[in-house]
C-alpha cells in the first residue's frame, strides 16, 4: 500500500514485447535528352513500403516475496497480443522540359495503393503540373540586369493524398464476451457493437498557386511572392452518430469534411559578399481558413471548447462570455440567474439570447483555433574563419485552450496549484480576475469559457537554432586538411506570454486550438568537431 493514490493490494506483472518491422523498396529510372534550345528530363518509378508490429502480452497476478518478476511465479495468467500489417505501393512519373530556359513545364503524377482502405478504394492518382516563365531572358525585356537581374512567373497545380489514419479501421470487430441466456444457461457469442464506415477512401488536398521571383541589384536581393489555395476534400473526421443505433462508438470515423485554407507568402533575401559574408532571410505567410463542408446535413461538430461549422473555421473556440466577477449579493441577485449557490467572487457570465437564465444557449464563439500570421527569419554570416547562424519562427492570431493550466487552476482537487492562484478572489482581494475557491464549484467557474487563462494567447518566436564555429587554416594541424569547431544550441529560447509549454504544439483536426498537455521541447546544447584528412 504506498498511500491514497496507489492503494493497490494485489502484486501484479505485466510482460510485453514488440517486434517492428519495415521495409522500403524504391525503384526509378531516368532519361535526360538535350536538343538544340530544348531539354527533357524523365523520371518514371516504383515504390514498396510494408510495416508490420508484432505484440504479445501476458498478464500474473498475486506474487509472493521476493517478487521475482516471471509470469509462472503468479495466478490468473493471461494472455494476449495482435499483428498489424500496412502496405503502401506507388508507380510514378515525372516530365520536365525547358525550352530556351525561358518557358519551363514540370508533369508528374503518382498512383499509390494503400492497405488502410477496402478493396475497391485503395488507390488513388494524384497528378501535379507547374509552368514557369523567366521574362528577364525575354528579347523585349530591356531593363538593366544590374537593375532586375532575374524575374520569373510562375504557377502551379498539385494534388496529394492522406493515409494519417489508424489501421483496419473500415473493418467492424466482434465483441466475442457477450453473454446469452438459454433456458437458463449462459453462454458465450459474439455480437458486432460498434459501427463503422466501409467506404472510407483517400483524403485528397488540392493546391493552386501563382507567384512571381525576381533578383534584383546584381543579386542583392532575391524576393518572392505568393498567392496559394489548398482545398481539402474528404477530410477523414469523426462524426457523431445517434445513440439510438446501439454502438457503443458515438460517433463513426468518415470522409466528411471539405475545408479551404488560402492566403499570401513572402519571402525577402539579402545577400552581401566579401571578407565579411551576411545573407539574411525573412519569410511571412496568412492563413484564412474556411470550414466548406461537414459531411451529411453538415451538423456541427463539437469538440473540447470548440464548435466548427460550415462558413465559419475549423475549431473555433465556443463557450461563455465571462462579464468579471461578482463583487456583492446583490450582483448577484440583479443579474440573470447562474445557480442556487451563485455567490460573490464567482465567474459572472453574460446572457447572450436574454432569457435571464444562463445556460447552454448563451455559449458563443470566442475566437480563433488558428494562426492568421506565421514569420520567420534565417541568419548565415562568415568573417574571416568565424561563422555564424540563426534561424527563429513564430506564429500569432490565434488562442490556445490550455488544459495543463486549466487543471492546475481548480479547486477541487489533489494536485499542486498554479501560482495564479494565490491570487484568487476574497474578501479582502476583490481586485483581481480570477474566482474563489469553493468546493465542487456549484457556480461552474470552470466551464468551458474566454475567463482569464482559459484562452491564451499563442503568439510566440522561437529561437530554434543558433550556431557559432571556427574554422582553422588548413594544414595548422599536420595532417589535417581541414579542422573546425563548433557550438550548436536547438530550442534555445521562446518568446511567448503563453503560460503552457508549447505554444506549437499539435492537436487534433477538429481541435486545432486545444492543448492537452504538450510535453515541452527540449533545449540542446551541443559541441563538436569536424576533421578533414
Amino acid at each position: 500500500d504506498l498511500g491514497y493514490f496507489f492503494n493497490q493490494s494485489v502484486s501484479r506483472l505485466d510482460d510485453g514485447a514488440r517486434t517492428y518491422t519495415s521495409g522500403l523498396v524504391e525503384n526509378t529510372l531516368n532519361y535526360n535528352k538535350a536538343f538544340g534550345k530544348h531539354s527533357l528530363d524523365v523520371l518514371v518509378g516504383q515504390t514498396y513500403q510494408y510495416i508490420s508490429a508484432l505484440n504479445r502480452n501476458g498478464h500474473s497476478e498475486n506474487f509472493t516475496e521476493p517478487y521475482f518478476p516471471v509470469l509462472d511465479n503468479g495466478s490468473n495468467k493471461t494472455a494476449s497480443g495482435n499483428l498489424i500489417e500496412t502496405t503502401l505501393t506507388g508507380l510514378l512519373g515525372r516530365v520536365n522540359y525547358n525550352y530556351d530556359d525561358r518557358y519551363l513545364l514540370t508533369i508528374s503524377g503518382r498512383r499509390d495503393g494503400s492497405s488502410r482502405f477496402r478493396n475497391g478504394l485503395k488507390n488513388g492518382f494524384f497528378p501535379s503540373a507547374a509552368l514557369a516563365w523567366r521574362i528577364s531572358n525575354e528579347s523585349f525585356f530591356k531593363v538593366s540586369k544590374d537593375i532586375i537581374t532575374d524575374l520569373k512567373l510562375r504557377g502551379g497545380y498539385g494534388k496529394l493524398g492522406n493515409t494519417n489514419i489508424g489501421d483496419y479501421l473500415f473493418i467492424p470487430t466482434i465483441n466475442n464476451n457477450i453473454v446469452y441466456n438459454f433456458n437458463g444457461q449462459k453462454v458465450f457469442g459474439g455480437l458486432q457493437t460498434s459501427i463503422v464506415n466501409p467506404n472510407i477512401q483517400w483524403e485528397n488536398n488540392e493546391t493552386t498557386n501563382i507567384g512571381l521571383d525576381a533578383t534584383i541589384l546584381n543579386g542583392k536581393f532575391d524576393l518572392t511572392a505568393e498567392y496559394y489555395k489548398r482545398t481539402t476534400t474528404g477530410i477523414l473526421v469523426n462524426v457523431p452518430i445517434p445513440s439510438s443505433t446501439g454502438s457503443v462508438n458515438q460517433s463513426i470515423l468518415t470522409n466528411a469534411g471539405k475545408i479551404r485554407n488560402s492566403g499570401l507568402e513572402f519571402m525577402v533575401t539579402y545577400h552581401k559578399t566579401g571578407d565579411f559574408k551576411l545573407d539574411i532571410s525573412a519569410n511571412l505567410s496568412t492563413v484564412n481558413n474556411k470550414v466548406l463542408a461537414l459531411g451529411g446535413n453538415n451538423e456541427p461538430i463539437y469538440g473540447v471548447g470548440s464548435k466548427t461549422v460550415v462558413g465559419g473555421q475549423i475549431g473555433e473556440h465556443f463557450g461563455y462570455v465571462s462579464d468579471g466577477i461578482f463583487q456583492s449579493q446583490q450582483e448577484v441577485d440583479d443579474h440573470a440567474f447562474q445557480s442556487a449557490a451563485t455567490a460573490p467572487g464567482d465567474i459572472r457570465f453574460k446572457d447572450i439570447n436574454g432569457d435571464d437564465v444562463i445556460n447552454a444557449d448563451d455559449r458563443a464563439f470566442l475566437g480563433s483555433a488558428i494562426p492568421n500570421l506565421n514569420y520567420g527569419f534565417n541568419i548565415t554570416a562568415a568573417y574571416k574563419n568565424f561563422d555564424m547562424s540563426v534561424f527563429a519562427s513564430g506564429s500569432s492570431g490565434f488562442l490556445i485552450n490550455s488544459r495543463l493550466y486549466r487543471d492546475l487552476m481548480l479547486t477541487t482537487d489533489y494536485i499542486n496549484r498554479h501560482e495564479d492562484i494565490l491570487n484568487r478572489w476574497t474578501p479582502a482581494n476583490t481586485n483581481t480576475n480570477i474566482p474563489r475557491l469553493i468546493s465542487n464549484d456549484p457556480n461552474q467557474n470552470q466551464r468551458d469559457s474566454d475567463r482569464e487563462g482559459w484562452l491564451q494567447n499563442g503568439k510566440y518566436l522561437r529561437i530554434n537554432t543558433l550556431m557559432l564555429g571556427y574554422t582553422f587554416k588548413p594544414n595548422v594541424i599536420p595532417g589535417l586538411s581541414r579542422a573546425r569547431i563548433y557550438a550548436t544550441a536547438q530550442n534555445l529560447y521562446s518568446f511567448q506570454g503563453y503560460k503552457g509549454y508549447n505554444p506549437d504544439f499539435t492537436s487534433g483536426v477538429l481541435e486545432p486550438g486545444f492543448d492537452a498537455g504538450s510535453f515541452p521541447k527540449p533545449r540542446t546544447i551541443m559541441l563538436g568537431v569536424q576533421l578533414g584528412f
